[in-house]
């Protein structure tokens, strides 16, 4: 996906509940000590490709937006069913495969996915999809929906904080086996009640990639999950 990207390896910084990575700013609002500290990261393994969270499960989104109320309490939807490639922004995204792009939307709302995204591939008589989250605004002009793409070819860019949501910049990747008849965006995290049926809907990134992606740590604590 980042052929213009030099590296040996991956690397993933905890940022699980609980982690002191964003120190006293969990919920990932001051940007400019993320990116420090991001940046920081990036030169202690300078050869590494900075990428994490598959269902990690994370402090980002313990806020209103991402809450529920249960009859046991409030439930956040704060599990992780994507890969981050925390990439710096215009680094250029290209296809993993061949397919074609059926969702190229803006969701410009804080916290959200701004420019997305969405491939259908299929290989032999299978069908699913990748999602691309936080891209440029420009990578929607650049592939519309109806693009037919090779593998290799580019899809977008990264996009900067001013367009993708407020976020320090990366890719967020997600598999996806059914697209729940969503057009315009999709969901990236799932409440841990409902983890078994989007681990079903969202599997491992992991499966696409020689490199081995690091999966957060909630899989690993609950044994249920396993």
């Amino acid at each position: 996906m980042f052929p213009t990207l030099p590296f040996s390896r991956v690397e993933a910084p905890d940022m699980s509940v609980g982690s002191t990575f964003f120190g006293t700013d969990p919920v990932h609002e001051n940007l400019e000590t993320a990116q420090h500290r991001m940046d920081r990261f990036q030169q202690q393994h300078p050869d590494a490709l900075i990428a994490n969270g598959y269902l990690e499960a994370r402090s980002f989104y313990n806020t209103d937006r991402y809450q529920r109320q249960t009859p046991t309490g409030k439930e956040y939807r704060n599990i992780h069913l994507g890969t981050d490639f925390w990439v710096a922004d215009r680094t250029p995204l290209h296809c993993p495969l061949p397919g074609t792009v059926v969702i190229s939307h803006n969701n410009a709302f804080h916290k959200d996915y701004g420019p997305l995204l969405v491939v259908e591939h299929r290989i032999k008589d299978q069908r699913f999809y990748t999602l691309y989250g936080h891209l440029s605004e420009d990578s929607l002009v650049h592939s519309p929906a109806g693009t037919t793409l090779a593998q290799g070819d580019q899809l977008g860019w990264i996009g900067g904080a001013s367009e993708n949501g407020d976020w320090v910049p990366h890719l967020h990747f997600q598999i996806l086996t059914h697209l729940l008849g969503n057009t315009e965006n999709y969901p990236g995290t799932a409440y841990p009640s409902e983890l078994d049926h989007w681990m079903a809907l969202c599997p491992n990134p992991d499966l696409l990639f020689k490199e081995h992606l690091p999966q957060g740590p909630a899989l690993r604590l609950a044994p249920s999950w396993s």
